[in-house]
């Protein structure tokens, strides 16, 4: 009997041998290219506690990173697409797959709140990358696009080159937006249409902008914001200063937290 029972226990010490590994981390799909750190750090996929990310730190899938009041990073995948954070932002890297020797791929990115500039990179199958946020999904094509998105779940998508489709959550319908033009997904999840707004270079666009609290029309539209064409670093910065990394961050991102 006694036999039995640690037969059973080593049975079980060698299935979590096997099984473990698959918990233990997720695929690296990127790294941090921003040379000096402002305060990002990344939250792996079941962690709560998160950790600085540093310049040529990996990023993996279902990390989480986040930005602080005065920080920033930029992230580069592995078709060189990039992606670039403004302070108070916050972005979920659920998925990026790539082949090099095809340049076949596909991923998804969910941005959550903030400012960030996306850039897209070697994949030819673009068609297949989802950008999410709150209440929009976008597909892109040959993309370069400066997406905010406020608290409400507001998001405005401003086409600096190439195209993209941006459905409204809820299934309320589709804009195709090309180059100089933006397109805005209420929280009500009606789109509308328009201009880009003018975009200043670098980090100085990546500063959410201010806007009035709106109020929805019946058919949809924002009727109090007046914010349409401002230069969103009027009450904005340019690039922040650098500081300390948190006081729970590592020196580098082995996703072990």
């Amino acid at each position: 009997m006694k036999q039995k029972k640690l037969s059973r226990i080593s049975l079980g010490v060698v299935a979590l041998a096997v099984i473990a590994p698959a918990f233990a981390t997720e695929s690296r799909i990127g790294e941090v290219v921003q040379r000096q750190y402002n305060g990002a750090v990344a939250e792996p996929n079941g962690r709560t506690a998160s950790h600085a990310i540093h310049f040529s730190d990996s990023v993996f899938a279902l990390d989480t990173v986040r930005t602080d009041a005065a920080g920033s990073t930029a992230l580069q995948f592995l078709d060189d697409t990039t992606v670039q954070l403004g302070s108070n932002a916050e972005v979920r890297l659920d998925s990026f797959a790539y082949d090099p020797s095809t340049t076949v791929g596909a991923a998804e990115i969910s941005f959550t709140k903030g400012a960030f500039r996306y850039i897209g990179g070697k994949m030819t199958t673009e068609e297949d990358v989802r950008l999410h946020t709150p209440t929009a999904t976008m597909v892109i094509r040959g993309t370069e696009l400066v997406i905010y998105v406020w608290d409400d779940g507001r998001t405005e998508v401003n086409v600096v080159s190439g195209a993209v489709e941006v459905s409204g959550c809820g299934g309320k319908g589709s804009s195709l937006a090309m180059t100089g033009m933006q397109v805005t997904v209420l929280p009500n999840c009606s789109t509308k249409v328009a201009a880009a707004r003018q975009l200043p270079d670098g980090y100085d666009a990546l500063t959410l902008p201010k806007r009035n609290a709106p109020t929805y029309g019946g058919d949809g539209t924002d009727e109090g914001d007046n914010d349409h064409g401002r230069d969103p670093n009027s009450e904005g910065r340019s690039d922040p200063p650098a500081h300390e990394p948190p006081s729970n961050g590592g020196g580098g991102n082995s996703n072990g937290g």
